[in-house]
């Protein structure tokens, strides 16, 4: 069973106090339907933010070393807020079958498409894995992206900024071969880099 919802509705307005969160484009959310969330990833934190941000529930793509290295209570903990696991050695064609599944259903998936936290300014730059998932499933990405200064902490100020959802057909993801796979993350790059920019 899922504890997202209450958990969300718990601690969102303890995050927005805590870290100053200031969240823009709200309005590019989807009210319903399948989406893919893709954001840059600058903290252990963003999944929070995002949580907080965004009122749907998102199913997060996590690295599997979280569930298997951090004991039996955070695994269930992970699980019960809806994560599931992706081996990032490898292609995982497990995790992508569920994240489409997610999809199918008209839910919410969150992917970090760099594969890890990237604690500098510098550029996005994605991996192809969540583009892969939008072809598989013909699903819409919502860019967004997290910005702060320097190291997160309390009372810092934090921006989660969307951009307008990325279709199928905008993403020319239509046949799902590998060029244009390559071209749909490269227009995601410019998407999420061009949000960071207006900071």
């Amino acid at each position: 069973m899922s504890v997202y919802p209450f958990w969300r509705k718990l601690l969102a307005p303890v995050g927005k106090l805590l870290f100053r969160l200031q969240i823009e484009g709200t309005e590019n959310i989807p009210k319903q339907g399948p989406v893919i969330l893709c954001s840059n990833h600058r903290s252990v934190l963003d999944p929070f933010f995002m949580a907080v941000a965004v009122p749907r529930t998102i199913r997060f793509m996590a690295k599997s070393e979280l569930f298997a290295d951090h004991g039996r209570f955070a695994r269930w903990l992970l699980y019960a807020f809806g994560a599931f696991p992706v081996r990032r050695d490898k292609g995982d064609a497990e995790s992508v079958r569920t994240a489409v599944h997610i999809l199918q259903d008209g839910g919410v998936v969150g992917i970090f498409p760099q594969g890890r936290c990237v604690f500098d300014d510098s550029p996005f730059q994605p991996k192809a894995g969540a583009v892969l998932v939008a072809a598989k499933a013909q699903a819409p990405i919502l860019p967004a992206c997290i910005f702060f200064k320097g190291r997160i902490r309390p009372f810092k100020r934090v921006v989660v900024r969307f951009g307008e959802v990325l279709s199928i057909q905008a993403l020319d993801l239509a046949d799902g071969s590998l060029r244009h796979v390559r071209g749909a993350a490269g227009r995601l790059a410019e998407k999420i880099n061009g949000l960071l920019e207006r900071n």
